[in-house]
Formats: structure tokens, sequence, C-alpha cells
């Protein structure tokens, strides 16, 4: 079986989603299929020897959408996206500027025959160049047996525009009566038009935070990269080529290509794009590096081992597409109910046409084909589609303000229904930025002219950490005896000599090479910091061990706070990292946390969270790193911190710009204000079909000789959705 993602072009509503989802799980060989609106894209598992690319692309096509399956690049796919938007509001914009003119043309008594031209003229633009995709997308759908939405715009816009020309025919050629000109119906045809893109351009408003962090990342890796022959010429080739078991080179602050083995040179590797932690990792020979990590300042030569799709970070960009394309529950009710409703329309709109017909023969086709008419034109879905794109803009616009970026209706339901909370440590309960937090003087007391000699080899160092240790000593080393050897062992630690005494810094093997066993005070230090979590480096000479520098993460200021606050609400909070168990501890009994899970790596992650929506729970994933954006995308509910990584923001539901967690409190609040006002939204527009059906269909004729007139229905229409967009905008001050 191949699993493979596709960029989706030309998807508009559910309904495009569910009626793309239903034709590629309709082709043969397709194991299962699943359509993102958010991020535009098709998650297909299918067997390659009855299935191909094409044949998808064909099943695609013949619904109207665009099924790429050449990839292409991702600056291309980005300009696609962005000139559809450009486009649909364009013709937005016309088709309301035109309906309303002829709504004013065809309302404002009395009716003449230029006013009738007129409108005719304007209603033909709309729909032929503003509606032309209902036309097109509705026209497919018809001959592939899929009613969609786009179907019922196209047969009551259509029929409500023919039955007018008709009207206007009989006046112009046959009998120039004046009751023709009120049997005109172009403002209904325009206006229906004029609301169903708005509805969608409000709705592509509310879902732009795709998924474009992933492209880019995708795209964003190193094109080419040094490939080191046998005969020690170096050469430049592109990473498409490279094959497992060629000798490549990394010069300093490059980013490592592939997967591979270190075969010479010292380094240190920025890996927090894997693993998440902000501690450098030592590079010598036999260690591992990994495709888009960023080499430190020293020269590497490694064997690539994965390159391709096998790489580390290949592996986790397909797990967050995986998990992205997965549905919730919610959204598979959603497309049920989209590929229900237009049939059901259809059917009550043929069926009143008929029951007229055979109840009065006399004149009961005439009035059942505009009964016909007003059940399509009144019940276009605009207040449906613009029940919870509109309630969104508004939630998102006030969250926006206090700093919560909210991507959709599903994040604002799915937080009304989480009862466990797990929660990344590094950068989410910490800072993310490691700091020396004490340095432990073995004689009790600072002693300067040592400092002032750390201070003077730490400058020497290459270390990432260097700085921080220099700036917490806060000492000159002006008119210190320069060493007269330095250095430096990537791993392990350095070395330098001043005024003839050996000094080193480092892991404990390495300065107990110089300093004998370690006396019981250093001892002592040591075991204290590496209890409290902290990363442990030491400093000595010749005989002892002065100091012990204890590094480690920073705490947010709000963390504990913010989870017990959270812990009253009745969540579980569990903290998940890839730290050690003792630093992972330690900040667990910092802030409250009673469940710590350790030493967890980024596919290990999305699997935990699997675990527990296994075990029936609801999950919401906080978190920040690239290494989290699976888990974040297979949890309930994902929440990344404004100041992590683009694609831990694009994946996940929710963005916290603060990346404070106290501001989850508002988040909730925010939630259930807005999912409040949808379902009044929803409440209303269910209403108002479940009444206006009937009615356009002649229910009251039989007791009060009463048959709605298509052009009331079409202002119905436009008042169902014009209530909702009200409520939506007043629901703007319930968010305060």
């Amino acid at each position: 079986m191949v699993k493979r993602s596709f960029p989706l072009l030309g998807l508009n509503c559910a309904a495009c989603a569910a009626h793309s989802t239903k034709a590629l799980e309709s082709t043969p060989g397709v194991q299962s299929a699943t359509v993102n609106l958010a991020s535009a894209t098709a998650f297909v598992v299918y067997d390659e020897t009855q299935c191909t690319p094409e044949m998808l692309r064909a099943a695609v096509a013949a619904m109207g959408y665009d099924l790429r399956i050449d990839e292409p690049e991702v600056g291309e796919l980005e300009a696609l996206r962005q000139r559809e938007e450009r486009a649909l509001q364009r013709k937005t914009l016309v088709a309301v500027v035109l309906s309303l003119i002829v709504m004013v043309l065809m309302m404002w008594p009395p009716m003449t025959l230029p006013k009738s031209l007129i409108s005719a003229v304007l209603a033909a633009v709309t729909l032929i160049w503003a509606g032309s995709g209902f036309f097109v997308r509705g026209w497919r759908q018809l001959r592939a047996g899929a009613a969609g939405m786009d179907l019922l715009v196209m047969l009551s816009t259509s029929v409500a525009f023919v039955y007018s020309l008709y009207h206007l025919g009989e006046y112009l050629f046959i009998a120039p009566e004046a009751h023709h000109l009120h049997h005109l119906y172009f403002e209904a045809a325009s206006m229906t038009v004029a609301f169903v893109l708005l509805g969608k351009v409000l709705e592509a408003r509310a879902q732009r935070r795709t998924s474009s962090a992933l492209r880019r990342l995708m795209g964003g890796q190193p094109k080419t990269v040094h490939q080191l022959l046998p005969s020690g010429e170096v050469i430049t080739l592109p990473v498409s080529e490279v094959e497992p078991g060629m000798e490549l080179r990394a010069l300093p602050h490059e980013l490592f290509a592939v997967d591979g083995e270190v075969i010479s040179g010292e380094s240190y590797a920025d890996e927090q794009l894997i693993s998440g932690e902000p501690i450098p990792v030592a590079k010598v020979a036999g260690s591992e590096v990994y495709a888009g990590t960023l080499n430190g300042s020293g020269t590497l030569v490694y064997r690539a081992r994965e390159v391709g799709r096998a790489t580390v970070l290949s592996r986790i960009i397909r797990l967050v597409e995986e998990a992205q394309s997965s549905r919730a529950p919610i959204q598979q009710v959603v497309d049920r109910v989209a590929r229900v409703f237009v049939p059901v329309i259809v059917l009550i709109a043929v069926l009143t046409f008929v029951v007229w017909g055979l109840l009065s023969p006399a004149d009961g086709w005439e009035h059942g084909f505009v009964a016909a008419v007003t059940v399509l034109i009144i019940a276009c879905p605009c207040a449906l589609g613009l029940a919870t794109p509109t309630a969104i803009m508004v939630g998102i616009g006030r969250g926006a303000e206090e700093g919560l970026l909210v991507r959709n209706a599903e994040a604002l339901e799915a937080a009304g229904h989480v009862d466990t909370l797990v929660l990344d440590k590094t950068g989410t309960i910490t800072e993310g930025r490691p700091e020396v937090k004490a340095i432990r003087w073995c004689s009790g007391e600072k002693d300067t002219s040592l400092a002032t000699i750390l201070a003077a080899l730490e400058e020497r160092s290459s270390h990432p950490l260097a700085g921080a240790i220099v700036r917490s000593l806060g000492v000159s080393t002006q008119g210190v005896a320069e060493p007269t050897t330095f250095r430096e062992e990537a791993g392990r630690g350095l070395e330098g000599v001043v005024d003839g005494v050996t000094y080193r810094v480092g892991q404990r093997a390495f300065v107990e090479e110089v300093s004998g066993a370690l006396s019981a005070e250093a001892l002592k230090a040591l075991e204290d910091g590496e209890r409290s979590g902290a990363t442990c480096s030491l400093f000595a000479h010749s005989g002892e061990v002065l100091a012990v520098i204890l590094i480690a993460d920073t705490i947010r200021a709000t963390s504990a706070e913010a989870i017990a606050s959270l812990r009253a609400r009745g969540l579980e909070v569990i903290m998940l990292t890839g730290d050690g168990p003792s630093a992972a501890r330690a900040v667990g009994e910092a802030v409250g946390v009673s469940r710590v899970v350790d030493s967890v790596r980024p596919e290990e992650k999305a699997a935990f969270v699997e675990g527990l929506q296994k075990e029936g729970r609801r999950v919401a994933m906080v978190g920040d790193g690239i290494n989290d954006a699976a888990a974040l995308a297979r949890a309930d509910l994902s929440i990344a911190m404004g100041s992590g990584s683009d694609l831990a923001m694009e994946t996940a539901m929710v963005t916290l710009r603060s990346s404070d967690l106290k501001a989850l409190e508002r988040f909730f609040h925010l939630a259930r204000t807005t999912l409040r006002t949808i379902h009044q939204n929803l409440f209303w527009a269910c209403i108002y079909n479940l009444i206006a059906i009937p009615v356009a269909a002649g229910v009251l004729y039989p007791f009060t000789g009463y048959l709605l007139n298509p052009m009331l229905a079409g202002g119905l229409m436009m008042l169902s959705s014009l209530s909702v967009v009200a409520n939506s905008l007043l629901s703007a001050r319930r968010h305060r």
C-alpha cells in the first residue's frame, strides 16, 4: 500500500471536501481517502497495482476539482492558492455590487421594461461570470451523480433566471401585459450567487491558516550538498542524487542535508528541530547527524545513511500529514449532512411541482412551477453556510486581540470536551533557553582570580553556552595572562594553560583526568545539581575541582499558577518531554504536575497521545517545537506556543502568542462564547428552513389562499443570512 498526500485545488466548503473524498474512495484500489479542507490536501492510501495517481486525478476532476500529482514546488502551490482566493474575492465584489443594483431596480416601483432589461443583463453577468464556478461544478456533480451545494445554487438560480426570461420574452414578443413583469425574479437569482460567494469568502478567511509552514519546511531544505570524493576532491551535487554510503562535507553553520554518521571532525549541532531540546549536541567521529539540523562552528565529514523520505525529518513530516488528514467524528457528520441536504431539497421541489399539478389540474402546474422555484431559492443554504464562518471570524478577531490565534471551529468545539492536557516541557512550561543557574565554588566563596581565569577560557570556547557562563561570572578578563595553550574536545570540554597551571572545564570524566577523584564537597554539589535536573560542568586544575557549574532551562514564572488553574477545571495534566528522568522530575515537581513521562522521542509523542485517545480520553496537546508537530496534529485539541516553530504553530489549532500558559483560560472562555454563537446561528438557520420550505411549497394555500412569491423568498433568504451575520457581530460584545 502507498500512502501519499496530494495538493487539492478548488475546494470552497465542507461539501467540496465531502464530494472529493467520496470520489477518491470510489476509485478502484483505494483503501482510504481523506480530504483536509484547512490544508487543501488529500491523503490517500492505495494499492499501486490497481490504482495510479492519474486515476485519482481523473476521479477528482470529474467533480470539478484539481488534484496535483506532479509534486509542484512550494512557491507554485502558494501562488495558485493566492490566485484562487483573489479571483473569488473579485467575483464576490462584482456579484454583490451588481445584485444590489438589480434588487433596487426590481423592488423600486413601478416595474418598467427598461428596468427589466437592465436587471436581466446585470443578472446574466452575475450568473455567467461571477457564478460560473457553481454551474461548472454543479454540472459535473450532476453527471457524476453527486449532488452538492453547487448543484443547488445552479438549479435555483438558473430556474429563476430562465423563468424570468420566459416572462420577459412573453412581454416583448407575445403580449405586452404588465402582469408579465411581475413574474421576474432576476434579483433572487443574482442575490443567491452573491450571498453564497460571500459565505465562501468568509469561510476562506476563517481557514486561511493552512499548513504552509509544512510545505516551506519540505521545500526549504538544502538543495545541494558537498560530496567528498575518494581522490579528496569536493564536488557539489543535488540532494536528490545523494545515495547511502556517500561521504559528504558539512561546513560551519550549514544544514545537514541527509541523515548520516560522522567520519571525521569535531563540532556541535543544534538539534532542537528534532529533539526539541535547546542544548547543542557534540558531534565527533561515530556521532549521528540528522537532515535539517544545523552544524556548529566546526567542519564535519559524514557518511550518508538515510536519504530522501527515509530521514528522521521526513518521517516527522509524514506523521504530521497523516495525523492532520485524520477526520474528527463531527466532521464526518458534517460531510454526511452535506451529501444528503441538497438531494432532499431537490426532491422536495420536484414533489411540490408534481403534487400541485395533480391536485389542481386547472392552474396547478403553473402554481407548482412557481412553488418549486420558490423552494429552491428559499432553501439555498446561505444562512447555513454563513452560520459557522461569521461566528468564527468574530471569535478569531476577538481572540487575536487577546493574543489567541484560533484556526477553526473544530478547535473551539474540541475545547468543550477535553479532559486530559499534555504539556511539552521545553519552551512550553520552561522558557526554552538554558542559562547558568549557579556556580558552586568548592571553597564556598567566589574566588575572583579563578573566576577571571574561567571567564578567559570560556571566551575562547566555541561551545554555544560559553557566552552564558561568561555573563554569569560577571568579571572582566582584561589584564589576565593569555593561555599559553588552549584546546577543546567536542562533547568533553576544554583545556587551557594559564601561568603554567593546567585548567579544564567540562564533563566529570574529562576533568578527573587532571583533578583526580572529586572531593566530598564537589561530589555533593554535583549530585545536588543532577538531582535538580541541571546539566553540570566542572572547573578544575591539577589536584582539585574548583567549581561546579549548573546549567538548566528556566521555568516560566506563570507556569505553576496556570497548571493549578487548569487542574482546578478538572483536567488531568501530563508533562511529556525528551529530557532524562532527573530533569523531567525536577520540573514536574516545581510546577505541580503529578504525572511526568520522560525520555520520549518525537515519534513516540504522537503514539503516546494516540494511546490516551484509545483509553477514551479527549486529549489537548500543548507544544512549541517541530518535534511536537506530529503529536499536536494527532491530538483532539492542539495548542502551540507563539515562541515556537512555524510548523508547530501551523499544525496546531490554537497558538498562544504570549507563550503564557495562563492564556489557556482566556481561550476556554472564547471557545465557550463562540460555540454558543455558532449553535444559535445554526438553530435559527435550521428553524428558518423548517418553517420556510413548507410555506414555499404552498402548505398555507389550502387554508389561506396564500402562495409565497419567489421574490419574497429571495428577500427572506437574504434576511436569514443577514440575521446570522448580525448575531455573529453582536457576539463580539459577549467575548468581553
